[in-house]
């Protein structure tokens, strides 16, 4: 029997939605495990386990381990998660870009390290995890998170005009534009332009395009359960089949139809759909 992911997501505060997409929980409920993809994105996870340590398998097969409390900034290439119904964890989805905001380090020394929330952030790491053990159910875990995040937004917040122009920019372009002029039209040389967005974002400005183009595809063809992907992928720019399986096989490491097949739609984490009332934007 396949295991299920029951996934369930939340609305942050008010003060958090400029950067945060929401809270969200996961477990599983049945013994076989499940092996949701963790898919090269835009965005990141903070992730909380409550109760077994998930084991992430690489591209290249390597088997790995993170701390029960890690940041997840997943951009050179994709995992499966191993989960069954000894796993349950609380998350954090964090928008395109937004990880700085919360972290101490730049965002290329988190990328793929995994970086374990109580070495990262000292005694407050640990006191909030500690508090996420003892709270009697989902409500105070997420009151918790909230605080937490609350103070670190105020310790790390790092605004730069430039980089969340075209951040709000490429997120949406459906075609990669030529950036030498699209950084010209934000007053910057390209060169200047790319060296801050990888300091801010911690991927080029044409790979961040390239995944936020896939993510946006994928989760217009999910939530509106179209099969058909293709005149969908044409008009998201991809310019021919082929070109769209190379993004689905790079960016998920699997085919189209299978992403969007019933069970890929249970088992990939980011883009399935949410199950919590009033969301009505998912990332």
């Amino acid at each position: 029997m396949d295991a299920l992911l029951i996934k369930t997501s939340y609305l942050p505060p008010f003060p958090l939605r400029p950067y945060i997409d929401r809270f969200w929980t996961c477990e599983g409920t049945a013994a076989a495990y499940a092996q949701p993809t963790m898919a090269m994105g835009t965005g990141a996870e903070m992730i909380f386990q409550l109760k077994a340590p998930m084991t992430i398998v690489s591209n290249g097969n390597m088997l790995l381990t993170p701390p029960p409390q890690a940041i997840y900034c997943v951009r050179h290439q994709h995992y499966r998660a191993m989960i069954n119904n000894t796993h349950r964890f609380v998350a954090v989805r964090f928008k395109a870009g937004a990880i700085r905001h919360f972290c101490p380090l730049p965002v290329t020394g988190i990328i793929e390290c995994f970086p374990d929330v109580h070495l990262l952030y000292g005694d407050e790491g640990q006191r909030l995890t500690e508090g996420l053990q003892r709270s009697k159910g989902t409500a105070q875990q997420l009151e918790l998170i909230s605080v937490f995040l609350s103070g670190l937004l105020r310790k790390y917040h790092r605004p730069h005009v430039l980089t969340d122009e075209a951040v709000r920019r490429l997120y949406h372009h459906r075609e990669l534009p030529d950036m030498i002029a699209f950084s010209a039209a934000l007053g910057s040389s390209y060169r200047q332009f790319e060296r801050l967005f990888i300091q801010h974002v911690g991927v080029t400005p044409k790979a961040f395009q390239q995944a936020a183009r896939l993510n946006n595809t994928l989760k217009y063809l999910l939530f509106r359960g179209i099969h058909n992907y293709l005149p969908v992928a044409f008009d998201f720019g991809y310019y021919d089949q082929s070109h769209f399986i190379r993004a689905c096989r790079k960016y998920f490491g699997d085919k189209p139809r299978a992403i969007l097949s019933p069970t890929g739609c249970d088992h990939h984490f980011y883009l399935s759909s949410c199950s919590a009332s009033g969301l009505a934007e998912r990332k």
